[in-house]
């Protein structure tokens, strides 16, 4: 009799145990799919390559490419998420010169911490440096970096965080707005509204939207513009149109299969390639 109550209480154990694992594991099962819902769909990259260059190698690419991009991008960004380009980088004591404006007033440039200077189209080249964050002030967002220049504001830059208080005193975070200076042959300069602010573990860099730092350039170092772009890469997320990305991309370049002959869209030669997604 006792072994009978013995077993039965090990049977009850063995069920009671048996439903904690089962109810354990559905739970922990819920959650994962419920972190996956909440992390929304993967996005991919499409990165250009120069034909016959190694891969990660410096584009080169001329201006043109992108500029013609910028301009057609919300046909691309129907079914895109991002377009990530970046040009040449350049010291500041060496190319660029930096200014500030206070109430109508201009200021000299301050901080030796700030080193280079360089164009892109979307943060994700910013927040490939190490523990990196972007805050954009108010009303502001990436889409800024690929807009082209709007009545008084001639562009738009995203600086360190630091430079908030080395600026000057009496500022508005808001209402900031920096120049930036070639002087090589000639003065040339442009205007820059900011934007936002970044931290990360290397806050050297003032980065400025696409079409007012390669004015920077068109006044009297046009042929800079020939090699201005190091990198360029399409960001696509799960279930997005393909067929009407590459398309686009074709009117421009190359996929890895074929070399295309005769000129593209910005009247060159297709010197660059992608590599399709069933291909990677």
């Amino acid at each position: 009799m006792e072994k009978d109550k013995s077993k039965s209480k090990g049977r009850i154990a063995i069920f009671i145990t048996a439903g904690i694992i089962v109810i354990s594991g559905a739970v922990l099962l819920f959650m994962l799919l419920g972190n996956k819902e909440e992390e929304g769909s993967s996005v991919h990259e499409i990165p250009l390559q120069r034909v016959g260059a190694e891969e990660g190698a410096s584009l080169n690419m001329p201006y043109e490419y992108i500029q013609s991009i910028m301009n057609r991008q919300e046909s691309l960004l129907q079914n895109a998420v991002d377009i990530e380009a970046q040009t040449i980088i350049t010291k500041r004591s060496d190319d660029i010169k930096l200014g500030y404006k206070l109430t109508e007033r201009w200021y000299e440039g301050s901080g030796d911490k700030l080193l280079y200077v360089q164009g892109i189209t979307s943060i994700r080249t910013i927040e490939r440096k190490g523990n990196c964050k972007v805050t954009f002030i108010d009303g502001y967002d990436s889409s800024c970096l690929m807009k082209k220049n709007e009545g008084n504001v001639g562009g738009y830059a995203i600086l360190p965080e630091w430079m908030k208080k080395s600026i000057a005193s009496g500022y508005t975070v808001d209402d900031i707005t920096i120049l930036l200076m070639n002087e090589e042959p000639r003065p040339d300069l442009r205007e820059f509204k900011v934007i936002g602010f970044y931290t990360a573990d290397s806050e050297d860099t003032v980065y400025a939207s696409m079409y007012s730092y390669a004015e920077l350039y068109t006044a009297f170092e046009e042929e800079a513009l020939d090699s201005l772009i190091t990198s360029l890469s399409i960001y696509y997320e799960d279930g997005a149109d393909m067929s009407s990305i590459y398309s686009f991309m074709n009117d421009y370049f190359s996929d890895s299969e074929t070399k295309k002959e005769g000129e593209n869209w910005v009247y060159m030669d297709y010197d660059f390639f992608y590599v399709p997604v069933t291909e990677q």
